[in-house]
């Protein structure tokens, strides 16, 4: 993505008035590890980009959001996937607003082009990295399912889209790769929908769908070894509209039917399977949910730890964790011993910044002028503070600050926990019209969601991230 005079202008400009991490918390939200079984190559999404590690988080690289073309407009939290490698590395697909990007090295992205400029519904990698599936959630239009059979270098749609249907989540299996699961809402009345498909993605089924009092469908996972086990996450609300917990929907007969497995007192903001499908992980802010692990393929959780969990991923017989940098001092951590311990692999604090790149590029024009600013904003302050990766005897993680300001009050107890919950849990969207030039954006706080009144009470003029999926290599 090589920037014309008048673009780098305007990127300058953008980013001399646009608050780092989009006024919110820096935060992490989603990884990504692989391909296969390899461990090196790690990308973590945060609230202020998209961080890339490729020696198994010993160093990490930042790269903006405008590298992606997603940062100058409303906030924007990407899906991402990682493809197998190849000659070019490792393919690096960040979903946008208005179509995919595909980055195969740390200076530059590039537009997929057989998308075109459509909203992304998501976008999601098998266990090798060789398949790959992007869904269009434009509204007035047909969305479109697109897939890739050679890591995420080219593709081809599937079908030709489904009217009135916004679609959020999209989940392949690793042992059936004709098996795909979506959902989403239905654009007339916002009405979360769900569907099946047998033959790769091109015909779509949709099932009947019992949330058992559940407000939305997000995919979870589907079991490594069995493509009919599925599991879906839905948010239950109380009566003033505020997060009153989450429950975990399991189906055992390929989406036919639902029964709630499990249900949590706070948002669950992560979930992961082993390989083998019998070790399940769940966790989120609360520290009443903390780290949650099942031995018995899901049939019943025990608390392994109290630490704030924001994201998870088993990959290749480790677990990594988003955890709460403005409580613990770390962003990602990973435990080879199933959750009880974890060692620290990023702090905010440690970040080294953009890559090396030449003039020209985003990284080197925009990021690197953009990181000036924002190394002193993540820099914590007591940095004397005990590394929370290392835990105490129960688990819990030990408070240290940093945050959005220098000095910073650390996030604790409910009040941090809840807010981590209202940065990160769900989105609302208001969709163009065909042809519009106007891309779909975010609805303000003054919106009548009480979801988007909860997000902007943390992030003011921003939005919230969308419900990460289970997370399994």
């Amino acid at each position: 993505m090589r920037l014309t005079p008048l673009a780098l202008a305007l990127a300058l400009a953008a980013q001399r008035t646009t608050a780092s991490a989009n006024g919110r918390f820096p935060t992490s939200q989603f990884v990504v590890v692989g391909p296969g079984a390899e461990r090196d190559f790690i990308a973590l999404r945060t609230t202020f980009g998209v961080l890339v590690s490729e020696d198994a988080g010993r160093s990490w690289s930042w790269h903006c959001e405008e590298l992606f073309d997603y940062g100058q407009s409303a906030v924007w939290d990407p899906p991402i996937a990682i493809g197998n490698r190849g000659p070019d590395g490792v393919p690096l697909l960040v979903g946008v607003p208005d179509g995919l990007q595909r980055a195969t090295d740390r200076c530059e992205a590039r537009r997929v082009p057989e998308v075109g400029r459509d909203y992304t519904g998501d976008v999601t990698a098998d266990a090798s990295g060789r398949e790959l599936v992007w869904v269009a959630s434009s509204g007035g239009v047909a969305n479109r399912v697109f897939r890739s059979s050679d890591g995420g270098r080219s593709w081809r749609a599937l079908n030709d889209g489904l009217r009135g249907v916004l679609f959020e989540t999209v989940e392949l299996s690793d042992s059936d790769p004709q098996r795909v699961y979506f959902t989403g809402v239905t654009e007339a009345d916002r009405r979360p929908v769900f569907y099946r498909s047998d033959d790769g993605g091109r015909t779509l089924i949709e099932r009947s769908l019992d949330l058992h009092g559940g407000r939305d469908a997000w995919l979870a996972g589907v079991d490594p070894t069995n493509p009919d086990v599925l599991w879906l996450r839905s948010t239950l609300e109380d009566d003033a509209g505020m997060v009153s917990g989450t429950l975990l929907l399991r189906s055992q007969d390929g989406g036919r039917s639902f029964a709630v497995a499990h249900r949590t007192r706070g948002p669950m903001l992560g979930f992961a399977y082993s390989a083998d499908g019998r070790t399940l992980w769940l966790g989120g802010p609360n520290p009443e949910d903390g780290l949650q692990r099942s031995d018995n393929g899901g049939q019943s959780f025990q608390r392994v730890s109290t630490r704030q969990v924001l994201c998870l991923r088993w990959h290749a017989g480790a677990l990594y964790i988003c955890q709460n940098h403005t409580v613990d001092g770390v962003a990602l951590a990973r435990s080879d011993d199933g959750g009880r311990t974890v060692a620290p692999l990023l702090r905010f604090d440690a970040l080294e910044g953009p890559a090396s790149c030449p003039q020209g590029t985003v990284a080197r024009d925009v990021c690197a002028l953009r990181w000036l600013t924002l190394r002193r904003l993540l820099a914590a302050p007591d940095a004397g503070a005990r590394d929370a990766g290392t835990p105490t005897d129960s688990g819990a993680p030990t408070p240290r600050g940093g945050c959005c300001s220098v000095p910073a009050r650390p996030l604790v107890g409910w009040s941090g926990w809840l807010c981590v919950a209202m940065l990160l849990v769900g989105r609302r969207r208001s969709y163009g019209s065909p042809g519009s030039s106007t891309r779909p954006t975010i609805a303000s706080a003054a919106s009548s969601s009480a979801r988007s009144a909860r997000s902007a009470s943390c992030a003011p003029g921003g939005r919230a991230s969308r419900p990460p999926r289970a997370s399994t290599d």
